[in-house]
């Protein structure tokens, strides 16, 4: 009889195999993913954008994920990520709360202005928020030294 083998150390070899050859991976579903957009579209279920988009789209994210992962300058490009990220996401809600403090609600003091000076609110709001964001994930990625989180 074979020694019992534990599960998760096959797992963990597996997962480390996988760790290796991970561009492989990523191409392959990219490949499967890509012929099944393609049959969608001339089955008539999904736009001709929507799979143009993900055709030319996806592999650029995919050099640009191998580049970070074998960059000397990894850590700028982590200081760029973190930054440019966390304010997009951040930034957005921010924006929102503002807009609907000033802009949306009924009893906002902008409500009834339409037109330019509607637009030059937007602006106005919008531009800010994302500055802010970007400051406060500055501020945070400076304090972790802008470690990744894996």
């Amino acid at each position: 009889m074979y020694p019992p083998v534990k599960c998760t150390t096959k797992l963990k070899k597996k997962w480390n195999e996988s760790k290796q050859h991970w561009s492989l991976l990523a191409i392959g579903i990219y490949i499967g993913a890509l012929i099944i957009l393609w049959i969608e579209y001339f089955r008539g279920y999904l736009s001709l954008i929507g799979a143009i988009l993900y055709t030319f789209i996806t592999p650029s994210v995919l050099i640009s994920v191998y580049y970070i992962r074998k960059s000397i300058h990894q850590r700028n490009i982590y200081k760029f990520i973190f930054i440019i990220g966390g304010g997009l996401a951040l930034g957005f809600p921010i924006w929102g709360l503002i807009s609907f403090i000033l802009i949306g609600a009924i009893w906002s003091p902008f409500y009834e202005p339409q037109g330019i000076l509607r637009i030059t609110i937007f602006i106005l709001t919008i531009v800010p928020s994302y500055i802010v964001a970007g400051y406060i994930f500055y501020k945070w990625g400076k304090k972790r030294e802008y470690r990744p989180f894996m």
